[in-house]
């Protein structure tokens, strides 16, 4: 979570107004202290565990999580869930139970300021496969971008309460994905990673979790035959390490296809907004506090305040200050795809 905990930190200067060790409501050294019993399942440093073992299953083990370099006000959300009863766990629920509001701010604001762990060493081709769906989703499926919401660097949303990845143990994600999608853990939001997970094969979630640990970790590379002559990756491929090179094939397979330039607003405007806008402007946004796609009232007051169409589109690409809006919404799309989709919404506001 190296990259992820300077985005986060950032975020939180500009959102959160961090002063002294009192970060997000919550006390860090205050937290440190606490955080001496959350070491004995997750770590002295926070890092996780990737064979505890499973209270609900003698004789196996469970990965639990690391929390170093989270989202503060994710991991304060999943503790009073936890307390709540809204997610499900014997030894957390347990843990929570006793924790007031101040310690779990406390806690909250330390593991957010820790320094997160490196990714693991994983296959380039497995990667490359998870970073199409990581970055563009499966429009044919149904499958939303996961950096609609996590961020193009995986480091999530803070405002918004949605979790970094990065730095997380593989086998963790990999769970927590096959609960989402089979149902057993359902505190997301609107049910939105319910939705997502369980459209996801068990192929896509070794493919995405293999992507999400590359991006701190070394990328491995796949055999490929004697003639191939290696050399340096593409330049968008995911992270390897300076004394890893990666062959041309894998090189070539890793790195995106270029965006094709959308037909029209009806056509690529809509895929794009699918696959990057729609966690924050479809359903969810009334709680998010965002406009809503095809709702007119929404939409035709900030199209009269900036001024028209390409003033819209300079407010998306600027991003809005104080909000959950990031620059392009945290997306790689560029300026004339961030057009397409301001033209699909302004298309299905009806303005």
């Amino acid at each position: 979570m190296k990259k992820a905990v300077l985005t986060q930190t950032l975020v939180a200067a500009a959102v959160l107004a961090i002063s002294g060790t009192v970060m997000a409501g919550g006390d860090v050294d205050a937290g440190k202290a606490k955080a001496a019993v959350c070491g004995a399942c997750h770590g002295a440093t926070g890092h996780g565990n990737p064979a505890f073992p499973d209270p609900m299953n003698p004789g196996k083990t469970k990965a639990v999580p690391a929390l170093a370099g989270q989202n503060a006000g994710y991991l304060a959300k999943q503790m009073e869930d936890f307390k709540s009863g809204a997610r499900k766990d014997l030894l957390m629920t347990g843990q929570a139970l006793g924790l007031s509001d101040a310690d779990i701010a406390n806690l909250a604001a330390y593991y957010a300021t820790a320094a997160g762990a490196d990714g693991g060493s994983v296959d380039a081709g497995l990667a490359a496969k998870g970073k199409s769906l990581y970055q563009g989703g499966d429009m044919a499926r149904g499958v939303t971008a996961c950096m609609a919401c996590h961020g193009p660097d995986a480091a999530g949303n803070d405002s918004a309460g949605w979790p970094g990845l990065t730095g997380q143990l593989a086998d963790y994600t990999t769970a927590q994905l096959n609960a989402f999608g089979s149902g057993a853990r359902y505190n997301d939001p609107n049910r939105m990673m319910q939705d997502v997970a369980s459209r996801l094969t068990d192929g896509d979630i070794s493919a995405v979790t293999a992507y999400i640990q590359s991006m701190d970790g070394v990328v491995a590379s796949a055999p490929v035959a004697a003639t191939t002559a290696p050399e340096a990756p593409a330049p968008e491929a995911p992270v390897v390490a300076e004394t890893v090179a990666a062959p041309a094939a894998a090189a070539k397979e890793a790195a995106p296809a270029p965006a094709a330039a959308p037909a029209s607003a009806a056509t690529g405007g809509a895929a794009l907004f699918q696959a990057g806008c729609f966690a924050c402007h479809g359903p969810m946004a009334p709680a998010l506090n965002a406009p809503q796609i095809g709702v007119k009232d929404n939409w035709a007051p900030r199209l009269e305040k900036a001024g028209g169409r390409d003033g819209l589109v300079a407010s998306a690409i600027a991003g809005v200050a104080g909000t959950a809006m990031a620059p392009k919404g945290g997306t790689a799309l560029s300026d004339a795809e961030i057009g397409a989709v301001i033209d699909h919404i302004i298309a299905q506001a009806g303005l």
